[in-house]
């Protein structure tokens, strides 16, 4: 008999607490692996479309850029190669491909490229969609009126705009009566001919006569109003969609600052505000005023109809500080943006010894060398003068301010003057008013900057391309050399013209000069994102119940810009495939380089590199036309005489 020995093996319950964890790696394994290609059908079927994608037409577009104006007139079909130029291929489905600066391309067709869009989901991007508004009165206030210091007076401006028409009558009739237009330039200055790089010097007659009349003009203009003014505050001027989006978006930054001053924002009469726009802006604490007329009157009546004459629309800028009920003013352009409290301002030494403080412009003086005899000064600025942002102490400076008035009431002759054919209007005349009125100014320190965008640059055959700097927007600084004010003075201003999301909307702020900095990592201490904040604005003020309203009451001979100037939407085109849609416009901005070619000279060329290239073209344009000039004068002496 044999003897049964124990079976050696595992016990079965110890089996199963083995193959437990196993099967459960295994199930955990499966469901990860089949979670993934779920994910990843789920992403490959957004990025890459799985219908045929069909082609529309390949869009010509300005400024070098895909994302620049649409060149409607040059879109061509599907079946066009295409071997040059900016652009991109539209394809069905909204879908665009191809998108292209300029320069030389290897040839294409879109109808090749859009069909490989099935294939290649990640070369798509779609066109953006215009702003739909779903709710009404979408107003960003982000203050409360009651912290706002809102004037006692902003209830009673029907009496204040009536003293504010007396005075500006009284002006009105000392440019009257010291005479009109009484002295001709001897020529306007373009950038081809300009009477003072070519050597040509005004009459001595015709400069006495001319500084005859602005001092009888002082002479003959009212005194300081003492009890017509009071209080500290700022003034912008606006109207129509040009200058009132940029006006909007300037108030409601300005309030994100934390800025309390009270604002008066003058119109001009044809583009007045509705009942429905004054009581949005008042709840931002501004107070909207009328400007005067601005026509001239014969006087006296050249016959027995009475004829007026329309004067300078820049006369608007320094009717409003003048007008302004504040004694102490802040005068900011309409698309100007503070990105800090400018209260400050007023605080400065500069402004408490003089009472004025100025901002410089990026060129070197032009100015004819007749002026300085006309006003009767011992010397003049060698720089010129930016006027988007400037304050005044009216007390202080009035004759100054009414002498400002006066230059550009009479400018056929003082703009020719003041520069050459680079930022004619009233910009320098303030400056040289104070100086002729033996006034003082404080002129900022810090030079004006710039901040743009890089954009790509070619060669009229586009066989070589080249990233250069394009400046959009004047960077100024406050006292201390603070970045404060970011002036938007190159159009388009800001525009309702945006995309329903901020993902498709184009920064016009990219760079900031000088120093090549990213703006976005340069304002970093302000935490804050700008152009985000004042997209939102625009979207807010798109959806407003008056903004609608406001467009159908305009005038179509308005003074601030044409009524349909600016869209209020991304621009349709009606073209090759029917009408498109467009992508937001990329702001080209200015490109300095070509300023330098022209002959112009200033702070602006420390982030603007030059070539002897550039040299060359600037003595050909600078000494060499002058000489030209003479020459030209010259032989026209000799042929008179030959007669």
């Amino acid at each position: 008999m044999s003897r049964q020995f124990p079976r050696r093996g595992r016990p079965a319950f110890t089996s199963r607490l083995i193959a437990l964890p196993i099967f459960s790696l295994l199930a955990l394994v499966c469901y990860t692996w089949a979670a993934r290609r779920v994910i990843n059908q789920l992403t490959a079927s957004e990025a890459k479309p799985q219908e045929t994608v069909g082609c529309v037409a390949w869009r010509k577009t300005h400024s070098c850029s895909p994302f620049g104006e649409r060149d409607w007139a040059w879109d061509r079909d599907c079946d066009t190669w295409i071997s040059m130029g900016s652009g991109y291929c539209e394809c069905s489905r909204n879908l665009t491909t191809k998108r292209l600066s300029c320069g030389r391309h290897t040839p294409f067709n879109c109808a090749a490229e859009c069909g490989e869009l099935r294939d290649n989901g990640e070369a798509a991007l779609t066109l953006p969609h215009n702003v739909s508004c779903v709710y009404s009165g979408a107003v960003d206030v982000r203050t409360m009126q009651d912290s706002l210091s809102l004037p006692e007076w902003r209830g009673n401006t029907k009496n204040m705009d009536a003293q504010a028409a007396v005075l500006w009558g009284q002006v009105m009739t000392a440019v009257q009566l010291s005479g009109y237009n009484l002295v001709p330039p001897p020529g306007a200055r373009g950038a081809s001919r300009d009477w003072v790089r070519d050597g040509v010097r005004m009459q001595r007659e015709d400069i006495m006569r001319a500084q005859t009349q602005w001092r009888t003009f002082l002479r003959e203009s009212p005194a300081y109003p003492v009890e017509g003014f009071i209080g500290r505050g700022i003034v912008i001027l606006a109207g129509g969609l040009t200058y009132m989006v940029p006006a909007w978006v300037n108030i409601h930054m300005l309030r994100r600052t934390g800025c309390t001053l009270p604002v008066e924002m003058f119109f001009p009469g044809k583009e007045l505000p509705t009942a429905a726009l004054e009581a949005a802006l008042s709840e931002v604490g501004v107070v909207c005023r009328p400007l005067p007329n601005l026509q001239l009157q014969d006087f006296p009546p050249s016959n027995a109809t009475d004829t007026e004459t329309d004067l300078s629309g820049f006369t608007m800028k320094v009717a409003a500080l003048i007008l302004s009920r504040f004694q102490e003013v802040l005068f900011l352009d309409s698309d100007n943006v503070a990105i800090e409290d400018p209260e400050i301002l007023f605080s400065s030494a500069g402004y408490k010894q003089t009472g004025a403080l100025l901002w410089p412009d990026y060129w070197h003086s032009s100015a004819a060398p007749d002026l300085q005899l006309i006003l009767d000064v011992p010397s003049m600025a060698d720089n010129t003068f930016e006027s988007g942002q400037m304050v005044f102490d009216k007390k202080r400076v009035w004759e100054g301010l009414l002498l400002a008035a006066f230059f550009n009431m009479q400018s056929n002759l003082y703009y020719e003057l003041f520069s050459n054919f680079m930022g004619k209007g009233d910009k320098e005349s303030f400056a040289h008013a104070l100086r002729a009125a033996r006034l003082h100014y404080h002129l900022l320190e810090t030079p004006v900057g710039s901040l743009g965008i890089s954009k790509t640059l070619c060669s009229r055959d586009q066989r070589s391309c080249w990233q250069e700097f394009a400046g959009n927007t004047m960077t100024q600084h406050d006292t201390d050399g603070k970045l404060m004010f970011l002036h938007t003075n190159l159009s388009p201003k800001w525009s309702l013209e945006v995309p329903a999301e901020f993902a498709y909307y184009n920064r016009r702020w990219q760079v900031l000069e000088p120093g090549n900095a990213t703006f976005l990592t340069a304002l970093q201490n302000l935490h804050r994102d700008l152009e985000a904040e004042i997209y939102q604005i625009l979207v807010n003020l798109r959806c407003a119940d008056f903004l609608d309203l406001y467009v159908a009451t305009l005038e179509s001979d308005q003074r601030m810009g044409a009524q349909k100037q600016m869209p209020l939407g991304l621009k349709a085109f009606r073209s090759i495939g029917g009408w498109t849609g467009s992508f937001h416009p990329l702001n080209n901005g200015i490109d300095f380089r070509r300023a330098y070619v022209w002959g112009l000279t200033g702070p602006y060329l420390q982030f603007t590199p030059t070539s002897i290239g550039d040299h060359v073209k600037y003595i050909k344009n600078t000494w060499g036309k002058a000489k030209l000039g003479r020459l030209h004068r010259f032989w026209s002496w000799v042929k008179f005489w030959r007669r």
